[in-house]
Order: C-alpha cells, then sequence, then structure tokens
C-alpha cells in the first residue's frame, strides 16, 4: 500500500507539472490546471496506478501490440470521461473542452486526444515504468511513506476545501430561495412541542440538541439540494434524528451510540407520521454503527453530515460558544453560527 500511495502521489505531482508545460506553452502564460489549488493533479496519479497494474497483467499475459493498444485506449478514454463528467456533474466545472474537435463526445473525450493518451501509455509502459520500478525498489519505506503522508494529507485538505466551497457557494439570491424551502419545510416539524423540548438538553459542546438538528438539517438540505435529492425529507428525517429526552452524557441507556437512534425514531414516529425515507434517515443517521447500510442517497448525507457537525463541535476552533442558548428564529444552523 505505501508503493500505491508513493506512485498516486509522484505521478500526480508529475502529471501536474506536463499540463502546466502544456498549457501554458499554448496560453503563453502560467496556467493552473485542475479544480485544486496545489501542484498535483488526481487524474494524472489515478491513471498512472490503472497502467501499472494494466501493464503487469499484459506482461503476465503476454498481449499483444492490438491487445495492449485497445485496453489503453479503454483505460485512458474511460478514464478520461469519468473524470470529465464528475467535474461537470458536482463541480460545475469545464477542465477540459474538446467541442471543437472532430469526433468527440459532449467535449469531454474525443477520438485524436485518445489516440494521444494510448500513444503516451505505451510510453508510459516502456520508457518510464522500467526504471520507476528500480527507483521504487530502492527508496526506503520511511521516504515513501512520509512523502505520500505529505502530498496525500495537503490533497486531502485541498480537496475537502473545494468540494465545500462548490456545494455550499450561492449567490444572495439563491441562498434567500434555499433559507425560504428550508423554513416553510422545518416549520411545520419545530412547531411540535417535543421537538421545542430539545432546546432544553445539552447535546455537544456549547449547542443544546435543537441546535445540533438545526445544524444538520440545514447542512443536509443544502448538500441535497445541490444533488437535487428530497429536499423535504432530508429536513425532517434531520430535525427527527435525535429526538431524545435525556442527557445522554450523564444518563439514559447504555451503549447510546448504538441505541439513541431507535429511541429517536420510536419517539418519531408517536408524534408525526413518516415516509419511508424518513425513517431510514433517523434510523440510519449513526451508520457504520447501524451496520445496515442508509437505504437512500439521503440517509446517506444526513449521517455524514451529522459526523461532520459532531466532529466539529468538539474540535477546539470556536471557544465562545455557551450552553443552552437557541433563539425562535432561525439564522442558519444555530443562531448566528457561521455554516462552515
Amino acid at each position: 500500500m505505501t508503493d500505491y500511495f508513493f506512485s498516486f502521489s509522484c505521478f500526480a505531482i508529475l502529471g501536474w507539472l506536463l499540463e502546466v508545460v502544456y498549457r501554458s506553452s499554448r496560453g503563453g502564460r502560467f496556467v493552473n490546471p485542475g479544480l485544486l489549488k496545489g501542484p498535483y493533479l488526481m487524474l494524472y496519479g489515478t491513471g498512472a496506478l490503472i497502467l501499472m497494474v494494466a501493464t503487469a497483467l499484459l506482461q503476465t499475459l503476454a498481449a499483444g501490440f492490438a491487445v495492449k493498444a485497445l485496453v489503453y485506449f479503454v483505460a485512458t478514454t474511460g478514464l478520461e470521461l469519468l473524470s470529465g463528467v464528475i467535474a461537470q456533474r458536482l463541480f460545475h466545472a469545464h477542465l477540459w473542452d474538446y467541442s471543437d474537435e472532430r469526433f468527440h463526445y459532449k467535449g469531454h473525450i474525443c477520438l485524436k486526444f485518445s489516440l494521444y493518451w494510448v500513444a503516451l501509455a505505451f510510453a508510459f509502459e516502456y520508457l518510464v515504468v522500467p526504471p520507476y520500478r528500480v527507483l521504487l525498489g530502492q527508496l526506503p519505506p520511511v521516504v515513501k511513506s512520509a512523502f505520500a503522508g505529505v502530498v496525500l494529507s495537503f490533497m486531502l485538505v485541498d480537496l475537502l476545501t473545494t468540494v465545500v466551497r462548490t456545494f455550499f457557494r450561492m449567490t444572495k439570491e439563491e441562498r434567500a430561495q434555499a433559507d425560504l424551502e428550508f423554513r416553510d419545510a422545518a416549520a411545520p416539524v419545530l412547531a411540535l412541542p417535543d421537538v421545542a423540548r430539545l432546546s432544553q438538553y445539552p447535546h455537544h459542546r456549547g449547542k443544546t440538541r435543537l441546535d445540533h438538528v438545526k445544524e444538520v438539517a440545514y447542512l443536509s438540505f443544502l448538500l441535497g439540494r445541490r444533488l437535487s435529492l428530497d429536499g423535504e425529507a432530508i429536513i425532517r428525517g434531520a430535525l427527527l434524528h435525535d429526538l431524545f429526552f435525556y442527557d445522554w452524557l450523564r444518563e439514559g441507556p447504555r451503549l447510546h451510540g448504538f441505541r439513541h437512534h431507535t429511541i429517536a425514531l420510536n419517539n418519531a414516529r408517536r408524534i408525526t407520521d413518516l415516509s419511508q425515507k424518513e425513517e431510514d434517515i433517523i434510523k440510519k443517521h449513526m451508520w457504520p454503527l447501524t451496520l445496515v447500510p442508509p437505504r437512500y442517497p439521503e440517509s446517506l448525507i444526513v449521517s455524514l453530515v451529522d459526523t461532520c457537525c459532531s466532529t466539529r463541535d468538539y474540535l477546539p476552533l470556536n471557544k465562545k460558544r455557551e450552553t443552552g442558548k437557541t433563539t425562535d428564529r432561525y439564522d442558519g444552523p444555530a443562531a448566528g453560527e457561521k455554516l462552515i
């Protein structure tokens, strides 16, 4: 695994250098390619690993030139197509555009560059892989681990920052519309007396349980809205996901983390009608502690956001928050608190 991580990191950087030279020379100015800010391209790191595995298998099978060319064509073109679609669908970014080329598919891939990738794959097999494998065997494991650890750490932080900025970036008009949609869906649930009672219970550091469920509901709604998911189910399920009435740090049943989702679900069923999707959101919000994975993407979203919010609540990022403060007006996840 160390060799895989090291190779991914190494070729991600080398691929970035290759793209910088190519694009900057064509544009007549420095161009930083890719979504991320740092000097690495995950596409090249992933492609290098795929080709290294493919070349090893093809050599073992003694495959001929035609078979290799076909495999390289499918591997490189498929990876480029997948990366282009992900960048466009999730990040609304066009990292490259082949629309002006002949025989292209939605600007993501084209025949000319696919042939270029095949040529580069053969060059990679015969000119890069042999000396690289020698170097890989000579480097001490501690050097490879340290290099990969540093690069991957920076890459992970860079990626998460980009994801957060992309998914939660809105104009004032979009934010106002999203807030209106949230309030309309959340108001009937927040008006329920048992839900309002959650303001009486401390939950995480500096937050009541009501603060927490509103924060999870709001952030999950924004993320689900970006992904065109069922926003109403997300809001209702998230607001009810911690519907229990005890201070879990000092009282309540043993193994709280494994049991409170069932308690919350039974309480929620008692006070309102729930759809199957809303029940799944409440029941699976502690996954993977709940062994059975979420059935719906909305459930997975709430589970991930709940974990992130809970983790952030115990990080020493803001020591000025005071326990038990809530407001009647909802101004985000908790009154006056920043979303991200």
